[in-house]
């Protein structure tokens, strides 16, 4: 997608972090913007700020993990705009404080239920309007670093987060494979640290899986996050790259290269294993 006049956007978690940040990008070329978030206050905040780059914006309270919520946001999108060119999966929550075998299970339903069908809910609500627009489009589902590799770490324990996010990476490729011959090109957002508030995601945790909470990330993590992490207007400005270029992966951290590329070697080892043990028969 070269040309952004007069295009349509759907971004998910726009009140805050990376899906303020994409919005913007989007916004200041001009894009409508449908800005979907659970958080009202904070998107009412975000709409506002966004107003004054002049692009049409539709804010709009939803949680991402209830499909008939997001089918009914896409029917709101259809009858406002009357196409979709773009879409942004990329509302996330991240639960890091136990290990596997110790999560609770609401902890469990609800970063499964956020994370992955809140990416399979976009998909299935929103597709369909792209696809009926007839001139192609681009989809953007916000992955992880943690969604290519799982990493030991003194503050976290990574693997239901990382699971959440491998799905996302799985499916991703999957659709892009999908809709390459209708002219829809999918890219996998993976950033490492960026200064958003999703230290403190459970601070929105719906009533169906336990509500609003704390401690669901190491006040350290969200800490590190908020200090060191590049701007969400950064990852906005490369996910409009991504999407001019149609990149299928969307990293943000040079540094995070040699972490990839360790457990690849890893992968070829336990070739090598497989190699030796056939030979030996």
């Amino acid at each position: 997608m070269k040309d952004f006049q007069n295009r349509v956007a759907v971004v998910t978690g726009a009140a805050s972090g990376i899906g303020f940040g994409i919005a913007q990008s989007l916004a200041k070329r001009g894009v409508a913007v449908a800005m979907i978030d659970i958080e009202q206050g904070a998107l009412d905040i975000a709409a506002a700020d966004l107003s004054s780059t002049g692009a049409a914006l539709l804010p709009l309270a939803v949680d991402v993990s209830n499909r008939e919520a997001m089918y009914a946001a896409a029917e709101t999108v259809r009858e406002r705009f009357g196409r979709l060119d773009i879409l942004v999966n990329n509302a996330g929550v991240a639960y890091n404080a136990k290990p596997v075998h110790e999560i609770p299970d609401e902890a469990i339903d609800w970063s499964i239920n956020v994370n992955l069908y809140g990416v399979l809910n976009g998909i299935k609500a929103f597709v369909p309007l792209i696809l009926a627009t007839g001139q192609g489009g681009h989809i953007v589902n916000t992955s992880s670093i943690g969604g290519f590799q799982v990493r030991k770490n003194e503050h976290w324990h990574q693997g239901l987060y990382a699971a959440t996010k491998y799905a996302v990476t799985a499916l991703s490729e999957g659709l892009r494979i999908d809709l390459e011959p209708q002219g829809i090109g999918v890219s996998i957002l993976a950033p490492a640290e960026v200064a958003t508030n999703i230290g403190t995601s459970d601070r929105n945790r719906q009533s169906r899986f336990g509500g609003a909470t704390s401690g669901s990330q190491a006040t350290v993590v969200d800490k590190i996050l908020k200090e060191t992490g590049i701007s969400p207007q950064t990852v906005g400005e490369r996910v409009i790259k991504a999407i001019v270029d149609n990149e299928a992966y969307v990293f943000t951290h040079l540094r995070v290269q040699p972490w990839l590329e360790e457990r690849h070697r890893r992968i070829e080892a336990a070739f090598d294993a497989t190699r030796d043990f056939l030979a030996s028969q």
